[in-house]
């Protein structure tokens, strides 16, 4: 079992003759083993044990979908559609997106504890409409960021007299607009000359905020944009002219997907541009204050094509070691494919990843489009993409590389796992990807339900790379005791919950979890177990 490890230190408590809560272990062997195997049967209950690519059977246990799938009704009349997720520090998931209110299409957000089920202590009920423009406007959310002080930034393209501008919302943890951003929570920014459209979005470690997109400039020309905020929701004059940037990357039509900000404070910006004849993968890298870095590939840009059709780039990661990985799909004149390629620092192909610099994987059957819409990078270095696949009408699908391009067997079925959501008729579509700590991936998107598209997401175990940040030090002070650790540990696998579980310790000065929130936080985070609130 996966977690035996972080079990061992626990073993040591039940071969003492340690006190725990006044009770003394008696030393025989019989009586411990029992114990500590006691210990572990209650821990497989809470934890994913299954080969990775597997579903969840802990996540939305009470699904009319089964086990492991989650579909939501919609917030009015819907359809409502997830574009985009996040997980908050404590666990809880955040979809945001667009949702219908009886008239138009508004921001919306939802948000679930970890188990799956609604968050109601976010607005009444786990679910957000923000009305921005007029009832009959769309304003369609795409992008969603968590900041360190669990407040939300929503952000997207909002109507503006015929046309579509720049615009962020920022609720507070509970779910109210924030008024200290923008005007009342809402920021809108005209960025080019009619229709400007948001598709990333990035928080700095100085808390300001970057929304990347594409911009018409001109009549017909679409091209890279950027804008950057303060953390109060004003335009950072210190990026670009007046906190905003356009870029020309191909000859045609330049539609930036994601953004990533470098260790450096460097941006990079990716998508899909018009090449030599057709849409193909690329990318910009901008300085702090909006130039473009000409270190990267000499102009600050790349363009790549996989082949003579479209190539589309909607995910991005950047490596630790400062590479960059582009995924999302390549199209040949019968089938699209999931497809990914990797620069090094200097913009150029890396090579080292799937012999060319360039690896594509077909999931579906010949013939079929398989769509990717986001990736993430392992710990370990393994890259997962994920998005919508043909199978039973279209279902969410993932793969997994190995660091080096080649297909992670270890995952699904010869690397890769298809899943239909919404039953065998449904066409389901995984807009969104996330890595949680404890190695568990949860791809979320929209899928066929109550008024037409509902959100909907999955959990799929990801493998034990996840727990290493588990720890049998449980109050965080740095050791581990029978009287504390072990006491909250045997609490815990006996069923209890709440407040009971830390009633009457005495935490030593050290400890940074003393609460049983806390402490439950690790727990799920961090060691991957299913615990009620």
């Amino acid at each position: 079992m996966r977690l035996t490890e972080l079990m061992l230190p626990f073993a040591v408590f039940l071969t003492s003759r340690e006190a725990i809560a006044g009770v003394t272990m008696i030393a025989i062997s019989a009586v411990r083993s029992a114990a500590y195997l006691s210990l572990l049967v209650a821990l497989s209950v809470h934890a994913t044990v299954d080969q990775p690519g597997t579903l969840d059977p802990f996540f939305a246990t009470a699904s009319p979908l089964g086990a492991g799938k989650l579909v939501t009704p919609p917030i009015a009349t819907g359809p409502d559609v997830a574009n985009a997720m996040a997980v908050q520090a404590d666990g809880k998931i955040v979809l945001a997106g667009r949702c219908h209110n009886g008239a138009g299409y508004d921001f919306c957000a939802y948000r679930y504890n970890d188990n799956g089920t609604l968050d109601t202590s976010f607005g009444s009920t786990g679910k957000l409409l923000t009305i921005i423009g007029a009832v009959a406007d769309t304003d369609v959310a795409n992008a969603v960021a968590i900041q360190p002080d669990g407040k939300i930034v929503l952000a997207g393209q909002c109507a503006a007299s015929g046309a579509t501008d720049f615009c962020a919302i920022r609720h507070n943890a509970n779910g109210t607009l924030d008024v200290g951003f923008g005007t009342s929570g809402v920021v809108i920014t005209a960025v080019g000359t009619s229709y400007d459209y948001v598709n990333g979005l990035a928080l700095q470690p100085d808390g300001k905020l970057v929304l990347a997109g594409a911009c018409y400039v001109g009549a017909t020309n679409i091209d890279f944009c950027a804008v950057r905020y303060n953390a109060n929701g004003t335009l950072d004059s210190s990026f670009g002219t007046g906190g905003k940037i356009t870029t020309a990357i191909g000859t045609g039509d330049d539609i930036a997907t994601a953004i990533a900000v470098q260790p450096d404070g460097k941006l990079v910006l990716s998508g899909s541009c018009f090449g030599a004849v057709s849409m193909d993968f690329c990318a910009a890298r901008y300085n702090t204050n909006g130039t473009l870095d000409t270190t990267f590939n000499g102009s600050g840009k790349v363009i790549t094509a996989f082949s003579a059709d479209t190539d589309e780039a909607r995910g991005l990661v950047v490596q630790p070691d400062g590479k960059l990985v582009l995924a999302g799909s390549c199209t040949t004149s019968a089938s699209a494919y999931l497809c990914a390629l990797r620069y090094r620092t200097n913009g150029t192909l890396d090579t080292s990843f799937g012999g060319t610099g360039k690896v594509v994987t077909a999931i579906s059957a010949p013939g079929g489009d398989d769509i990717g819409n986001a990736l993430v990078l392992q710990p370990d270095g393994k890259l997962i993409q994920a998005g919508r696949c043909d199978g039973s009408g279209g279902d969410f699908c993932a793969l997994r590389y190995h660091p080096n391009g080649v297909l992670d067997t270890s995952f699904g079925t010869g690397g890769k796992v298809i899943t239909a959501v919404s039953g065998a008729s449904g066409s389901d579509n995984a807009k969104a990807l996330v890595l949680q700590a404890d190695g568990k991936l949860l791809l979320a998107g929209y899928c066929p339900g109550t008024g037409g598209d509902n959100f909907c997401a999955l959990r799929y175990d990801g493998g034990p790379f996840g727990y290493q940040n588990c720890k049998p030090d449980l109050d965080g002070d740095g050791h581990n005791t029978a009287t504390v650790d072990g006491l909250i540990y045997m609490r815990v696998m006996l069923g209890i919950t709440g407040t009971a579980v830390v009633n009457g310790i005495t935490f030593p000065a050290g400890a940074t979890r003393n609460t049983w929130s806390l402490i439950r936080d690790h727990l799920v985070t961090q060691c991957g177990m299913s615990l009620m609130q």
